[in-house]
C-alpha cells in the first residue's frame, strides 16, 4: 500500500486535496478519529476550515478518501510489479512485499489502516466492496493460478487460502504496530512467504521447488 504523500499532479487542486489526506492521516493517528476533529486537520494541513469542504464532506468522507487512495495506488503499483512474471509464488512474495513495505514505512498511515478504520462494521463492509474487494480478488485470483499450474496445492480453497494470506499479513501488521520495540516490518517478510507455502505447496514438494 503505497504511502498517501504528496501527489505528482501539478494540479492545485489535487496537491492541496493530498495535502489535507496527510495531514487527516496524521491527526487521527495520534488523536484517534472518533476524538479528531475537522479543525484539526484543517489546522494540520494549514488551511482554513472551510476549504476541507470544498473537498471532503466530512470526516467519514476523508476517513474513506484515505483507504481509496492508499488502497488505489497500492493495486496499481501492484499490478506493475506483477507484469511479466509467471509464477505464483514469486507473485504472492512481491504482494506480501509491498503490502508490508508501504506500511512499516508509515506507521501513522498503518495505524490509521489497522485500527481507526476498524471500529465500525459499516466502514469494513463498504471497503470490502470498494478498492479492498479488488485487492482480495487479485490475491484470489494468484492463489487459482497457482492451482492450476501445479505451484499450489489442487485442493485448496482459493476463498479460504485468499483469507488466510490476507489476514496472516494482516495480523503481522497490527503486532508490528502494538510492539514496544516494532523493529522493520519488512524482516518477517521472507519468513512469512516460507510459512504459508509450506501450507500451500502441493504435497511431497520442496517448499522453495521450482524457484
Amino acid at each position: 500500500m503505497p504511502q498517501s504523500r504528496a501527489t505528482t499532479s501539478d494540479d492545485p487542486r489535487e496537491v492541496k486535496r493530498s495535502r489535507i489526506l496527510r495531514a487527516a492521516i496524521e491527526v487521527f493517528a495520534h488523536k484517534g478519529y472518533f476524538t479528531a476533529r475537522m479543525t484539526d486537520i484543517a489546522h494540520q494541513a494549514e488551511v482554513a476550515d472551510g476549504t476541507l469542504y470544498l473537498y471532503f464532506d466530512g470526516k467519514e468522507h476523508l476517513l474513506m478518501s484515505i483507504f481509496d487512495d492508499v488502497l488505489s495506488r497500492f493495486v496499481d503499483q501492484l499490478q506493475r510489479q506483477l507484469e511479466g512474471v509467471d509464477d505464483a509464488r514469486r507473485k504472492l512474495e512481491i504482494l506480501i512485499r509491498l503490502h508490508l513495505e508501504a506500511l512499516g514505512s508509515d506507521r501513522s498511515l498503518a495505524q490509521v489502516l489497522q485500527i481507526e478504520m476498524r471500529h465500525s462494521r459499516r466502514f469494513m463492509s463498504l471497503l470490502t466492496r470498494g478498492r479492498l474487494g479488488e485487492y482480495l480478488a487479485l490475491l484470489r485470483q494468484i492463489i487459482e493460478e497457482g492451482r492450476e499450474t501445479g505451484r499450489l496445492r489442487h485442493d485448496l480453497n482459493p476463498v479460504l487460502a485468499t483469507n488466510l494470506v490476507f489476514g496472516a499479513v494482516d495480523e503481522m501488521v497490527n503486532s508490528w504496530l502494538l510492539s514496544d520495540e516494532p523493529g522493520d516490518l519488512l524482516r518477517h517478510h521472507q519468513p512469512l512467504v516460507d510459512l504459508l507455502f509450506q501450507g500451500m505447496a502441493p504435497h511431497g514438494r520442496p517448499e522453495g521447488g521450482g524457484r
